[in-house]
């Protein structure tokens, strides 16, 4: 019993080691639709961005490398508010010529994994709307 729970923790850790860590996804079909309640700005897209890691303790083992959504970073810690804020006011402004991002939210996620006992999930979810 103890051998199988210990092949599935593996393969559970090597799966989670190489997927995609980070992420940044957008919503710019808007169907002529305004983000915002003032008619001056043009909305141009939504944008999502969802950087995850995993901690020992407070060390980071791996994490989503937010210079490069998609790729995980190895001892770093970029599961940070102003990492993933980064990534989205970057996206908007080089991919789409934003002058702001308006309607920000955010959500930080923190799990305890007790089939390692020492290690975290730390998640962070950051929205906002694209406007120029």
């Amino acid at each position: 019993m103890f051998r199988k729970m210990t092949i599935a923790a593996v393969v559970l850790a090597s799966a989670m080691i190489f997927s995609a860590c980070s992420s940044i996804e957008v919503g710019s079909t808007l169907n002529n639709m305004k983000l915002t309640s003032s008619e001056t700005p043009a909305s141009v897209a939504h944008i999502n961005a969802d950087v995850w890691g995993i901690y020992l303790f407070n060390l980071p083992l791996f994490s989503g490398s937010t210079n490069q959504p998609g790729r995980c970073a190895v001892f770093s810690d970029t599961v940070r508010m102003d990492k993933v804020v980064s990534m989205i006011t970057k996206k908007a402004a080089n991919d789409f010529e934003a002058t702001a991002v308006t309607d920000m939210t955010s959500n930080r996620t923190t799990v305890w994994i007790p089939i390692f006992l020492v290690l975290w999930y730390n998640d962070i979810q950051v929205s906002g709307n694209a406007i120029r």
